[in-house]
């Protein structure tokens, strides 16, 4: 890798130092809260410190979350909420670092999720981070209770009876493309649109669950997707913000949230799970495209979190690596974990990162989130320093297999 071991080392540990006596909000969700803190401090123990316990401050941050939900912060999603929070536990669970016995909790707060979860989808807000698919998502880690069967399959019901079909037998959804003027249309990016829904029908094909029904849905979905392409010879990028008929340019930025990775890795995803080899060499050939793609400015890079910054755009392509062993993406993933080592600072005894606000004036700013802050950062330095940790790729939705 592009940066050396002591290197990644002294950012990690500035990293650790700053989330240790960080304060503690009351959003406890995986995304913009407390939950992504302790997801850092997991992998931190198991990399780090060769340990597979819950360490006191995780600990810390778990009695936290609880003492919210307890004191009435009852917001579901898996962003900002309690889905989020189960969501980590469940995670942690998973890595051993946690039993059933130790998260008996969820049973009692998974009644209220589904309730959640089935007013958000009836109102048509299937949003990964702030809507019905971030708790479908959490779900997912709950099969061992039966009753989540029937949670998702009605999920799995309404996304059915609110698809919109196109003439070429595609499949779209309708959701709010815009917060503060209630615009709404098509969305195709993987944090709010339906990318993430495509990732949803994956996950349940992986778990054999409903395959011919769900197989079919996902077919239509990428249909649509990929029916959104406008890439011609000279354009940066394949696909638009939104999707054709929503969007004012063909142009989308460089990140997770929206554009061509997050997608073209969800249509990776499908093309692995359906075994398409049409669909994999198009979303290989989009990742190899934006791969070249290294203008900070032209390419909108103007953080260096998860969701829309360097550090993201780094760990995707370290992801990629793993799967496909291409030397290409290897070597993307170096510039920009190399870009984000350039942009990150101690200023005033606080641990900052450069970020161009809304006028585009260069700035220095501190987070502790997991999508937007340092513990996200930290969590990609953490899998460029050990490839084979990184199960916290399905926070994102990135798992390939």
């Amino acid at each position: 890798m592009g940066i050396s071991s002591s290197k990644y080392m002294q950012i990690i540990e500035n990293i650790h130092e700053e989330l240790m006596t960080c304060e503690l909000s009351e959003n406890i969700g995986l995304h913009a809260g407390t939950s992504g803190i302790a997801l850092f401090f997991a992998y931190y123990s198991r990399i780090i410190l060769k340990k597979n316990n819950i360490s006191p401050r995780v600990m810390e941050i778990l009695e936290h979350n609880i003492e919210c939900i307890d004191s009435g912060k009852h917001l579901h999603t898996i962003c900002d909420g309690i889905s989020g929070f189960g969501w980590l536990c469940e995670h942690l669970r998973k890595l051993g670092m946690l039993t059933k016995r130790d998260i008996t909790f969820l049973d009692d707060l998974d009644p209220f999720l589904y309730k959640m979860m089935m007013i958000d989808i009836k109102q048509g807000n299937y949003d990964y981070l702030h809507g019905a698919l971030g708790v479908g998502i959490y779900l997912l880690s709950r099969l061992d209770k039966k009753y989540v069967f029937l949670y998702l399959d009605d999920l799995l019901t309404e996304l059915e009876k609110s698809a919109i079909e196109c003439e070429n037998g595609a499949t779209k959804w309708i959701s709010v493309l815009t917060h503060e003027t209630g615009e709404k249309g098509y969305n195709i990016s993987l944090s709010h649109g339906m990318s993430s829904i495509a990732a949803f029908f994956i996950r349940l094909y992986r778990l054999n669950y409903e395959t011919n029904r769900v197989k079919k849905l996902l077919i239509k979905t990428i249909t649509y997707i990929l029916d959104q392409i406008t890439y011609v010879e000279g354009n940066i990028s394949y696909f638009p913000l939104f999707s054709k008929e929503n969007s004012k340019s063909s142009f989308s930025r460089l990140g997770w949230c929206y554009g061509d990775l997050g997608i073209a890795h969800v249509l990776l995803q499908s093309a692995i799970i359906l075994k398409n080899q049409e669909w994999r060499n198009i979303a290989l050939q989009i990742l190899h495209h934006n791969s070249n793609r290294r203008n900070l400015q032209e390419n909108r890079i103007w953080s260096t979190g998860l969701c829309h910054g360097s550090s993201g755009i780094a760990y995707i392509y370290l992801n990629l690596y793993m799967y496909t062993l291409d030397r290409k993406f290897v070597k993307t993933s170096d510039f920009w974990i190399n870009v984000t080592k350039n942009n990150i600072k101690y200023d005033c005894g606080i641990l900052k990162f450069r970020v161009l606000d809304t006028d585009r004036f260069e700035k220095m700013r501190s987070s502790y989130t997991l999508l937007d802050g340092i513990s996200g950062i930290g969590l990609s330095f953490l899998s460029h320093l050990k490839n084979d940790e990184n199960d916290w790729s399905e926070s994102l939705l990135l798992s390939l297999c």
